[in-house]
């Protein structure tokens, strides 16, 4: 932002001004001046108001953008917000996304899935006693492929240097090792990082011959890799995670426990009417928020701009133009419960959005989020016209802009002519001052003289 100050007096070029006549140079140069600068000041005080104005304009694009960032948020999904209840959260739990079939199922946990665990014989310590033969090593194989093996050195190692060369290996595809300390002494656990079967471990032991041997560590199986299998209204699926996100489409199920043979859980998906509510109370306050910006900055630094009414305008042209085809029943947002008030502020009636809901949930979605016709969609888009690069708000920023850089042209030529106007002027109130100090010499001179003369 460009600045000025007034220009402020030259320092005299005596060290006294006055000292000969008494005469008030300073005063006298400083009211002159004074009168001099109004010109400037007036130019400082309309640069001033201009300057208000781009910082209003600036508040201006920082909400319409903070708008249209709400407007983009808005989603299809959040429109058709789902709730998934199980019957037994004791064998599992679900979520689902928006837009999930809404319906009833009948799941039966039949097994979880597991990751595969597996134990060293018992050592007296994990940090002296060492294992097998120098040279001996362990290569360890997860899943069925091997590009998912890799090889650690074992023979005069430590359970605890074993642990280590474990888990910092490079090429590790997805096993924790860990030390247990039990009354039978210390053991190396090795853990599969991932459920199911597919994520099984093998191992084999070779010497520094590459001669296979016997595993040194005598590792057993404590818990076998497993994979969850669930049926859905009777039909079996066969999964490797406790976590199924793909059987019934956008609904997620968290497996816990297992059913008793033969019985089931029932899992309820229905519309989520609270989400969706808070969904559009969203939308009816981001345009709350431009609408309040839009007044406060009419009322104060941007009272009587042609560019307010004109972006308030275009959003009322928005909001009365129907969504044409996006449903049956629904084609403008008072419809559903979102309407104006008289204060131009936009409200929801909850109520009726709810039977909207039930009537047209789809059409409900739509009227916001259809790529072409939906009202959060079309809101957008003006937001990002308005603020673009030459739109309203950046077109009225530059012109400012340009009126500012004028006047700092003019406000530059004016502290130029005045310096000089106070150089003027107090080199010709010194010159006076001088002038009128020799006057005031000569007077006394000749008052003395006279007055020394004999009387008659």
């Amino acid at each position: 932002m460009i600045s000025s100050t007034i220009l402020s007096p030259i320092s005299p070029t005596i060290s006294s001004p006055g000292v000969g006549s008494g005469l008030d140079v300073n005063g006298l140069i400083t009211k002159l001046m004074a009168i001099e600068s109004i010109p400037l000041q007036n130019l400082q005080k309309q640069q001033s108001n201009l300057q208000s104005e781009v910082s209003a304009l600036g508040q201006l694009t920082s909400a319409i953008s903070t708008f249209q960032t709400a407007m983009q948020g808005l989603t299809t999904a959040q429109l058709q917000a789902r709730t998934a209840t199980s019957g037994d959260n004791t064998k599992f739990t679900a979520t689902a996304a928006g837009g999930a079939a809404t319906g009833v199922y009948q799941i039966g946990v039949q097994s979880l899935a597991a990751a595969q665990q597996m134990v060293s014989a018992a050592f007296a310590d994990s940090t002296t006693t060492t294992v097998g033969s120098a040279g001996d090593t362990m290569t360890i194989q997860v899943g069925s492929s091997t590009s998912n093996a890799f090889t650690v050195t074992i023979g005069g190692q430590t359970l605890t240097q074993i642990q280590d060369a474990i888990n910092n290996a490079p090429d590790n595809k997805g096993v924790t090792a860990s030390i247990l300390h039990t009354d039978a002494g210390y053991q190396l656990v090795l853990s599969s990082n991932q459920t199911g079967t597919a994520n099984a471990l093998t191992l084999s032991f070779k010497n520094s011959s590459g001669s296979t041997i016997t595993d040194p560590l005598s590792m057993t199986t404590t818990q076998a890799a497993a994979d969850a299998v669930i049926t859905v209204n009777g039909q079996t699926a066969t999964r490797s995670s406790n976590s199924i996100s793909d059987v019934i489409q956008g609904v997620t199920l968290n497996l816990v426990g297992t059913n008793a043979s033969g019985t089931t859980t029932t899992l309820t998906v229905a519309q989520d009417p609270n989400g969706i509510t808070t969904a559009v109370q969203g939308f009816v306050d981001a345009y709350n928020a431009l609408h309040k910006t839009l007044g406060d900055l009419g009322s104060n630094a941007l009272s009587g701009d042609s560019s307010l009414s004109l972006i308030q305008s275009q959003l009322f042209a928005v909001l009365n133009t129907p969504a044409a085809g996006v449903s049956t029943t629904y084609s403008y947002l008072a419809g559903i419960g979102v309407s104006i008030q008289k204060d131009g502020t936009m409200a929801l009636d909850s109520s009726q959005l709810t039977t909207a809901l039930n009537t047209d949930p789809n059409g409900v979605a739509k009227l916001f989020t259809d790529p072409t016709q939906g009202f959060a969609t079309r809101l957008g888009n003006l937001a990002q016209q308005l603020i673009a690069p030459n739109g309203i708000v950046d077109g009225e920023t530059q012109s400012l802009n340009g009126q500012i850089s004028f006047l700092q042209n003019q406000i530059d030529s004016q502290q130029v002519r005045l310096t000089a106007e106070q150089t003027t002027l107090r080199q010709q109130f010194s010159s006076l001052d001088a002038l009128l100090g020799t006057m005031q010499t000569t007077s006394n001179f000749l008052t003395q003289q006279l007055t020394a003369l004999p009387g008659p």
